[in-house]
């Protein structure tokens, strides 16, 4: 019996090793597929990238070529430039630099007036909603733009920014509703007043308007806004509606 007992442990012993390495294999196995798998992705794309160069040397070929035909006209071309120099500037390297340097200050002049005038700054605004009971010195923010080239008209602040010297103009029309309803305003160049008008429908049962049209001299940086003036106290609201807008304009016009 004492051996039978020493059998079943030596059994029981041997299985569980069995088990143990069976375990180990499996694993082993895995890992073995796995490696195999990675192998062949790896091959693969050493063959796609052996095909994309080979693809790509065509190419590569092509553009050295056209690098070396624009290495041998650029050199040409300087060479041409140095021969067709007189000899004083040839022999004179600072009156040279000198002449080059006054040239190129030139086209850049040109450049930049060239680019100014075709600048186009233009915009339109006006009021979204009534302003109510505005008080003096405030400034009208016509909110909704129409028309803003260059973006140089800023919808929060109804200020306009000029980006460039040059004469500007500027238009305002503002409507009031009598009876007994009147204001005056005024078009500011920072802090100069460049232009008044007065709404005065007191003695109307309707609508009234006034405008001002008026040609400004600018300077880069210079604001311009649309402002309640100071000249009487005023009385009622500005009106924007459907049918009859408040509205603020202008553009560059040389």
């Amino acid at each position: 019996m004492y051996c039978d007992g020493i059998h079943t442990t030596e059994m029981t012993f041997l299985k569980s090793k069995i088990l143990q390495m069976e375990k180990s294999m499996t694993i082993q196995d895995d890992r073995i597929r796995y490696l195999e798998k990675k192998e062949v992705l790896q091959d693969r794309k050493i063959e796609n990238l052996k095909e994309e160069i080979y693809r790509l040397r065509p190419d590569m070929k092509s553009v050295k070529r056209s690098m070396n035909s624009m290495m041998k006209i650029l050199m040409k071309n300087g060479r041409r430039m140095v021969r067709d120099y007189p000899p004083n500037l040839r022999s004179d390297s600072s009156k040279h630099n000198s002449i080059v340097q006054r040239e190129v200050g030139i086209e850049e002049s040109k450049t930049n007036l060239m680019r100014q005038a075709s600048q186009i700054i233009a915009f339109y605004a006006y009021l979204n909603n009534d302003v109510k009971s505005p008080g003096i010195h405030q400034t009208l923010v016509f909110d909704n733009v129409i028309t803003n080239e260059g973006k140089w008209y800023n919808k929060f602040s109804g200020t306009f920014s000029a980006p460039i010297d040059g004469l500007y103009v500027f238009s305002c029309s503002i409507i009031m509703d009598g009876p007994h309803q009147y204001a005056s305003f005024e078009i500011v160049k920072n802090a100069e007043i460049v232009g008044t008008f007065f709404v005065d429908p007191e003695y109307d049962q309707g609508y009234k308007y006034s405008s001002l049209t008026l040609v400004v001299d600018m300077r880069q940086t210079d604001t311009v806004f649309v402002r309640i003036g100071s000249s009487y106290a005023e009385v009622g609201n500005v009106l924007s509606r459907s049918y009859a807008r408040s509205s603020f304009t202008g553009w560059k016009l040389i």
